[in-house]
């Protein structure tokens, strides 16, 4: 009774792949869904009989980022998940505590004792994909009927200590799905997760190096493109459809999309590279998005809190930006349908640290008592950029530098952001120009005492 107890059959689907090299056609995989507290114990859980062998499993991944292990079960819970150090101690000491002492481990893993989560109307995730040593699949015939192309059991014995279950890829989604379902059984026991899988049988023998599940891995992570995440930004709204935006991240892809699409001087030039969509050396969307994001709050503290209103701000401080640099420019009504090679303006770079200075342009609209979006806040501040721009030495005859002298002055590479936008923050404030001979680090704090002093006039108004 006990040896028929052990032994699972589960239902799978078997597809064909006539790209597999001729050796390796008769080696078979499958699609499925296996539940993952089972799939805890017949991978790095439950030690086999006849002894107690934890080193049975050798993963090609190696330690897991436990981190990312409770923000997974946080996205599959869509809720915050508090204390988790002590929550992945309790549900996995016993598995891993055995394994402290390998190589490259950390037991028990340091992590924040509070989690956060992205939001999901449907929480999930792809097929993992794992390798078995010791099982069979066994095709379905039904009698009298035509046979099931590609139905099939998978059949092995839990208790046999010739079942080897190895992870190939997914190792932190089976460990943060275990986490999701153990913290729903807290609440309801019955609850129970079974996640897709696709199964390799005995692509390598068992005790061999795991030749070919290294290069599947290889194969997955390393040679297949992930998604740009531009044309994922343009997809955050499409998905929500008519729901409000429950957070500063969404209502600036709102915001982004707009500016994309609708409204302002970027219209149809904003990148999403993964498509080839937009003007080339112009900001991607992603970039835009997240700098939008850093000044909502300030927006919304300064009554500028409606989407449109938001939306049409931002379009009139990016327009007054481009004329005041004396380097606007249409590309979609030229010829060639591209940028100047030499004006790096409308570049990610240039636009995130001009959107850095909205809180400057608020406090200087709100010093000259001008409504925050009209033609007269426009000019103001076409005039105001233009002279940030020369007193941080960035304009040549009231044209913004060339792209090569961008590159001089050190605003191209590593840290370039930080000095650029530094720049510009050090003038906002006071009609000094900006000393050549000044070094980074005085300039910074010269930008840090103009925006402490801005930030603070336009919190107190």
């Amino acid at each position: 009774m006990a040896q028929e107890e052990s032994i699972h059959r589960l239902s799978v689907i078997v597809p064909k792949n006539p790209f597999a090299p001729r050796p390796l056609q008769e080696r078979k995989h499958c699609l499925c869904a296996l539940n993952v507290e089972k799939l805890m114990e017949w991978w790095p859980g439950s030690p086999h009989d006849p002894e107690r062998d934890r080193n049975k499993v050798r993963a090609i991944q190696r330690s897991l980022d436990w981190k990312r292990v409770v923000q997974i079960a946080a996205y599959l819970l869509q809720q915050e998940i508090i204390d988790a150090p002590n929550l992945v101690l309790k549900y996995f000491n016993e598995i891993y505590d055995p394994k402290k002492n390998e190589p490259g481990r950390e037991w028990p893993p340091k992590i924040g004792k509070v989690s956060g989560y992205e939001r999901s109307e449907f929480p999930t995730f792809s097929n993992v994909l794992l390798h078995v040593n010791g099982a069979k699949i066994e095709e379905i015939k039904i009698p009298n009927e035509k046979e099931e192309p590609g139905a099939a059991h998978l059949i092995f014995n839990e208790k046999s200590k010739n079942l080897n279950f190895s992870v190939i890829d997914g190792q932190h989604r089976i460990n943060g799905a275990f986490l999701a379902v153990k913290l729903l059984q807290e609440k309801d026991s019955n609850a129970k997760w079974e996640i897709p899988a696709e199964i390799f049988l005995d692509l390598d023998k068992a005790g061999e190096p795991p030749r070919r599940q290294a290069q599947i891995f290889i194969d997955v992570n390393f040679y297949q493109k992930k998604v740009d995440r531009s044309l994922v930004a343009d997809l955050f709204p499409t998905a929500r459809s008519e729901r409000e935006p429950r957070n500063l991240k969404e209502r600036a892809q709102d915001i982004g999309r707009k500016l994309m699409l609708e409204i302002g001087p970027l219209v149809g030039m904003i990148q999403i590279p993964g498509i080839k969509y937009g003007v080339k050396d112009v900001i991607t969307l992603a970039t835009l998005n997240s700098a939008i994001e850093d000044v909502l709050e300030t927006l919304n503290e300064n009554g500028i809190s409606s989407l449109e209103r938001q939306t049409e701000f931002l379009a009139q401080c990016l327009s007054a930006w481009f004329e005041a640099s004396g380097r606007f420019e249409d590309p979609r009504k030229t010829k060639e349908g591209s940028l100047n090679p030499q004006n790096v303006v409308y570049q990610g770079r240039v636009l995130v640290s001009i959107l850095a200075l909205i809180p400057a342009m608020i406090w200087k609209l709100r010093k000259e008592d001008i409504n925050y979006v009209s033609d007269k806040a426009v000019k103001l501040l076409i005039k105001w950029l233009r002279e940030v721009a020369r007193k941080a030495n960035l304009l040549d005859k009231g044209v913004f530098i060339s792209k090569e002298r961008f590159k001089e002055y050190g605003y191209l590479g590593s840290g370039g952001i930080s000095r650029f936008r530094n720049s510009l923050w050090a003038v906002v404030d006071g009609n000094r120009r900006l000393n050549k001979r000044l070094k980074p680090e005085t300039i910074a704090a010269l930008a840090d005492k103009n925006r402490g002093k801005v930030l603070k006039e336009i919190s107190n108004n």
